[in-house]
Protein backbone atom coordinates (compact mmCIF):
# COMPACT_ATOMS: atom_id res chain seq x y z
CA UNK A 1 0.00 0.00 0.00
CA UNK A 2 1.65 3.43 -0.93
CA UNK A 3 2.21 6.18 1.37
CA UNK A 4 -0.46 8.27 -0.27
CA UNK A 5 -3.02 5.87 0.02
CA UNK A 6 -2.88 5.14 3.66
CA UNK A 7 -3.62 9.37 3.97
CA UNK A 8 -5.88 9.22 1.70
CA UNK A 9 -7.85 6.43 3.83
CA UNK A 10 -7.90 8.67 7.43
CA UNK A 11 -11.05 10.74 5.43
CA UNK A 12 -14.32 9.22 5.69
CA UNK A 13 -17.63 10.93 4.00
CA UNK A 14 -18.81 13.90 6.38
CA UNK A 15 -15.83 14.68 7.97
CA UNK A 16 -14.72 18.36 7.20
CA UNK A 17 -11.39 19.25 5.56
CA UNK A 18 -9.84 22.72 4.99
CA UNK A 19 -7.11 23.28 2.02
CA UNK A 20 -4.61 25.58 1.11
CA UNK A 21 -4.94 28.45 -1.07
CA UNK A 22 -3.03 26.92 -3.55
CA UNK A 23 -5.78 24.61 -3.96
CA UNK A 24 -8.82 26.58 -4.08
CA UNK A 25 -6.70 28.56 -6.71
CA UNK A 26 -6.49 25.61 -8.51
CA UNK A 27 -10.19 24.55 -8.26
CA UNK A 28 -11.23 27.88 -9.34
CA UNK A 29 -8.98 27.82 -12.57
CA UNK A 30 -10.86 24.96 -13.64
CA UNK A 31 -14.22 25.67 -12.76
CA UNK A 32 -16.64 27.81 -15.23
CA UNK A 33 -17.40 31.63 -14.23
CA UNK A 34 -20.12 31.47 -11.66
CA UNK A 35 -18.22 29.03 -9.82
CA UNK A 36 -15.21 30.72 -9.69
CA UNK A 37 -16.60 33.27 -7.57
CA UNK A 38 -18.18 31.82 -5.05
CA UNK A 39 -14.58 29.17 -4.37
CA UNK A 40 -12.75 31.85 -4.42
CA UNK A 41 -15.07 33.39 -1.70
CA UNK A 42 -15.13 30.39 -0.27
CA UNK A 43 -11.12 30.42 0.39
CA UNK A 44 -10.85 33.83 1.54
CA UNK A 45 -13.78 33.20 4.30
CA UNK A 46 -11.31 30.04 5.22
CA UNK A 47 -14.61 27.71 5.39
CA UNK A 48 -14.21 23.80 4.86
CA UNK A 49 -15.36 21.46 2.35
CA UNK A 50 -16.48 17.85 3.32
CA UNK A 51 -15.47 14.59 1.99
CA UNK A 52 -18.01 13.01 -0.03
CA UNK A 53 -18.02 9.26 -1.51
CA UNK A 54 -14.81 8.42 -3.49
CA UNK A 55 -14.64 8.28 -7.35
CA UNK A 56 -14.17 5.18 -8.97
CA UNK A 57 -10.85 6.64 -11.02
CA UNK A 58 -9.79 9.25 -8.41
CA UNK A 59 -5.99 8.94 -8.21
CA UNK A 60 -4.64 7.42 -4.96
CA UNK A 61 -3.19 10.90 -3.94
CA UNK A 62 -6.91 12.36 -3.99
CA UNK A 63 -9.51 12.95 -1.75
CA UNK A 64 -13.01 13.19 -2.86
CA UNK A 65 -14.76 16.50 -1.70
CA UNK A 66 -17.66 18.89 -1.83
CA UNK A 67 -19.06 21.97 -1.09
CA UNK A 68 -22.77 23.16 -0.54
CA UNK A 69 -24.01 27.15 -1.31
CA UNK A 70 -27.04 28.32 0.27
CA UNK A 71 -30.01 28.23 -2.53
CA UNK A 72 -33.05 29.60 -2.95
CA UNK A 73 -36.52 27.70 -2.61
CA UNK A 74 -34.71 25.03 -1.28
CA UNK A 75 -32.78 24.42 -4.60
CA UNK A 76 -29.33 23.34 -3.89
CA UNK A 77 -25.75 24.18 -5.56
CA UNK A 78 -23.17 21.55 -4.98
CA UNK A 79 -19.68 21.03 -6.07
CA UNK A 80 -18.26 17.82 -6.67
CA UNK A 81 -14.24 18.14 -6.79
CA UNK A 82 -11.13 16.57 -5.85
CA UNK A 83 -8.13 17.89 -4.15
CA UNK A 84 -4.31 16.14 -3.65
CA UNK A 85 -4.20 14.54 -0.09
CA UNK A 86 -0.55 17.01 0.21
CA UNK A 87 -3.09 20.30 -0.03
CA UNK A 88 -5.62 19.59 3.08
CA UNK A 89 -4.18 21.70 5.97
CA UNK A 90 -6.50 20.79 8.75
CA UNK A 91 -9.06 17.59 9.38
CA UNK A 92 -11.55 16.67 11.97
CA UNK A 93 -14.71 14.78 11.76
CA UNK A 94 -18.20 16.20 11.46
CA UNK A 95 -19.67 18.91 14.12
CA UNK A 96 -20.89 17.61 17.44
CA UNK A 97 -24.66 18.39 18.04
CA UNK A 98 -24.44 20.12 21.17
CA UNK A 99 -21.96 22.53 19.15
CA UNK A 100 -24.20 23.75 16.74
CA UNK A 101 -27.42 23.65 18.49
CA UNK A 102 -27.67 27.78 19.22
CA UNK A 103 -27.63 27.51 15.47
CA UNK A 104 -30.61 25.55 14.98
CA UNK A 105 -34.31 27.15 14.17
CA UNK A 106 -36.12 28.77 17.25
CA UNK A 107 -39.15 25.98 16.41
CA UNK A 108 -36.46 22.94 16.63
CA UNK A 109 -34.30 24.73 20.26
CA UNK A 110 -36.26 22.95 23.17
CA UNK A 111 -36.09 19.38 21.32
CA UNK A 112 -33.05 19.79 20.06
CA UNK A 113 -31.66 20.19 23.20
CA UNK A 114 -33.92 17.46 24.99
CA UNK A 115 -32.68 15.04 22.18
CA UNK A 116 -28.71 16.42 22.85
CA UNK A 117 -29.49 15.85 27.18
CA UNK A 118 -31.06 12.30 26.78
CA UNK A 119 -27.89 11.49 24.40
CA UNK A 120 -25.23 12.59 26.82
CA UNK A 121 -26.96 11.17 29.79
CA UNK A 122 -26.57 7.47 27.68
CA UNK A 123 -23.09 8.38 26.91
CA UNK A 124 -24.09 8.56 23.14
CA UNK A 125 -22.61 11.03 20.70
CA UNK A 126 -24.26 12.88 18.03
CA UNK A 127 -22.30 15.13 14.99
CA UNK A 128 -24.23 16.96 12.48
CA UNK A 129 -24.04 16.97 9.04
CA UNK A 130 -25.98 18.58 6.06
CA UNK A 131 -28.07 22.34 5.77
CA UNK A 132 -27.64 22.39 10.22
CA UNK A 133 -23.59 21.82 9.77
CA UNK A 134 -23.54 24.28 6.68
CA UNK A 135 -25.15 27.59 8.27
CA UNK A 136 -22.89 26.87 11.40
CA UNK A 137 -19.67 26.85 9.47
CA UNK A 138 -20.12 29.70 7.22
CA UNK A 139 -23.07 32.01 9.15
CA UNK A 140 -24.73 31.63 5.41
CA UNK A 141 -28.62 30.74 5.25
CA UNK A 142 -29.06 27.32 4.94
CA UNK A 143 -31.90 25.82 6.92
CA UNK A 144 -35.45 25.99 6.28
CA UNK A 145 -38.58 24.66 7.68
CA UNK A 146 -38.66 21.77 6.00
CA UNK A 147 -34.57 20.80 6.18
CA UNK A 148 -33.96 17.67 7.62
CA UNK A 149 -31.45 17.93 11.06
CA UNK A 150 -28.96 14.95 9.59
CA UNK A 151 -26.96 13.37 12.53
CA UNK A 152 -24.28 10.85 12.58
CA UNK A 153 -23.60 8.36 15.31
CA UNK A 154 -21.11 5.89 16.09
CA UNK A 155 -22.21 2.86 18.63
CA UNK A 156 -20.00 1.28 20.57
CA UNK A 157 -21.79 -2.25 20.25
CA UNK A 158 -25.35 -3.40 19.49
CA UNK A 159 -27.06 -2.50 22.85
CA UNK A 160 -25.72 1.30 22.20
CA UNK A 161 -27.09 0.82 18.40
CA UNK A 162 -30.46 0.03 20.18
CA UNK A 163 -30.38 2.95 22.62
CA UNK A 164 -29.57 5.57 20.25
CA UNK A 165 -32.27 3.97 17.30
CA UNK A 166 -34.56 4.18 20.38
CA UNK A 167 -33.95 7.34 21.44
CA UNK A 168 -33.88 8.99 17.79
CA UNK A 169 -37.54 6.92 17.63
CA UNK A 170 -39.20 9.10 20.13
CA UNK A 171 -37.67 12.60 18.84
CA UNK A 172 -38.60 12.26 15.53
CA UNK A 173 -42.28 12.28 16.56
CA UNK A 174 -41.42 16.24 17.16
CA UNK A 175 -38.17 17.07 14.78
CA UNK A 176 -37.60 16.27 10.94
CA UNK A 177 -34.66 13.89 12.21
CA UNK A 178 -32.27 12.04 9.41
CA UNK A 179 -29.12 10.64 8.97
CA UNK A 180 -26.59 7.64 8.97
CA UNK A 181 -25.37 4.86 11.97
CA UNK A 182 -21.60 4.94 11.50
CA UNK A 183 -20.47 1.45 11.44
CA UNK A 184 -16.15 0.33 12.03
CA UNK A 185 -14.18 0.68 8.31
CA UNK A 186 -16.34 3.51 7.65
CA UNK A 187 -19.81 2.36 6.48
CA UNK A 188 -22.92 3.63 7.26
CA UNK A 189 -26.31 2.60 7.34
CA UNK A 190 -28.99 4.92 6.82
CA UNK A 191 -31.02 4.86 10.66
CA UNK A 192 -34.21 5.23 9.56
CA UNK A 193 -33.99 2.15 6.95
CA UNK A 194 -32.07 0.12 9.73
CA UNK A 195 -35.58 0.81 11.82
CA UNK A 196 -37.57 -0.19 9.14
CA UNK A 197 -36.06 -3.81 8.28
CA UNK A 198 -36.40 -4.05 12.03
CA UNK A 199 -39.68 -3.52 11.68
CA UNK A 200 -39.80 -5.49 8.58
CA UNK A 201 -37.51 -8.49 9.83
CA UNK A 202 -37.05 -12.07 11.53
CA UNK A 203 -35.41 -12.80 14.63
CA UNK A 204 -32.16 -14.17 12.36
CA UNK A 205 -31.84 -10.41 11.19
CA UNK A 206 -31.21 -11.58 7.60
CA UNK A 207 -33.04 -8.23 6.29
CA UNK A 208 -30.82 -6.58 3.85
CA UNK A 209 -29.85 -2.70 4.39
CA UNK A 210 -27.93 -0.32 1.98
CA UNK A 211 -24.38 -0.15 3.34
CA UNK A 212 -22.54 3.46 2.45
CA UNK A 213 -18.59 3.49 2.68
CA UNK A 214 -16.02 5.49 0.62
CA UNK A 215 -16.01 3.42 -2.34
CA UNK A 216 -19.31 2.64 -3.18
CA UNK A 217 -22.55 1.09 -1.64
CA UNK A 218 -23.84 -2.17 -1.27
CA UNK A 219 -26.62 -4.44 0.33
CA UNK A 220 -25.95 -6.13 3.67
CA UNK A 221 -27.62 -8.36 6.23
CA UNK A 222 -28.35 -6.64 9.77
CA UNK A 223 -26.90 -10.14 11.15
CA UNK A 224 -23.30 -8.96 9.19
CA UNK A 225 -23.43 -5.57 10.34
CA UNK A 226 -24.25 -6.26 14.28
CA UNK A 227 -21.08 -8.82 13.73
CA UNK A 228 -19.13 -5.79 13.07
CA UNK A 229 -20.17 -3.82 15.98
CA UNK A 230 -19.53 -7.16 18.22
CA UNK A 231 -16.39 -8.02 16.48
CA UNK A 232 -14.93 -4.04 17.35
CA UNK A 233 -16.48 -3.99 21.20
Amino acid sequence: MSAYVEQVEQFQRHDLVWLSHQAWENMAAALSSPWQSAVRDWRQQEWPAVVRRRDSDAADDEVCIGLELPGQDGQRRRLAVRVQVEHIIEHQSGLALNTVLPLALPEWQNDLRALQQSAAAAGLRFRVFGALSWQFLTGQPYLQTLSPIDLLFRPADPAQLQQALQLLSRFQQQLPLDGEILFPQGQAVSWRAWNLADAAGDAQQEQKVLVKNQMGARLCSQREMLALLTQSA
